[in-house]
């Protein structure tokens, strides 16, 4: 009789570690809070177009993450996706672009899915934020990161 008890116990004892090892983590995915920054109108430069264009971006189910910068007549957005989406790329991508376009007319409109980019643009905008980079120094980063954009296309 002990030995059945025995026997039963361990059983339990596997079926709950087995059922609370391989439960799913979906907190996490649930709490992985979207990544965008708005960088602030009172500097040098004027981002405003660019913040309202990630707002905008960043309202998308397929977009997870939005980086951007604007100068007179051009706009970059780098966009992250979650790993389920990462095959249709070129179609968010795209989807965004002819969305901004709309919005923005009169801008030359680039996006792009590269993290390299992403990462520019990142390090970009918190120059900017931190007002380390005046017009010059935008222009500047803003050709270096649209020559990136060029040479993986």
């Amino acid at each position: 009789m002990k030995k059945y008890f025995f026997c039963y116990g361990v059983f339990i004892f596997l079926v709950f570690g087995l059922l609370t090892g391989c439960k799913e983590n979906i907190d996490s995915v649930k709490n992985q809070s979207t990544s965008i920054t708005n960088i602030s109108a009172k500097k040098s430069t004027n981002q405003s177009t660019a913040n309202q264009a990630k707002e905008l971006v960043i309202k998308r189910d397929d977009v997870t993450g939005v980086r951007g910068v604007n100068t007179d007549k051009e706009l970059l957005i780098a966009i992250t996706v979650p790993q389920i989406d990462r095959f249709q790329l070129k179609t968010i991508e795209k989807n965004v672009k002819e969305e901004l376009k709309k919005k923005y007319p009169d801008y030359k409109i680039e996006v792009s899915t590269d993290q390299k980019i992403f990462l520019e643009l990142d390090i970009l905008e918190r120059k900017l934020e931190e007002g380390k980079a005046g017009e010059k120094g935008l222009k500047k980063e803003f050709g270096n990161i649209k020559r990136l954009m060029k040479e993986e296309a």
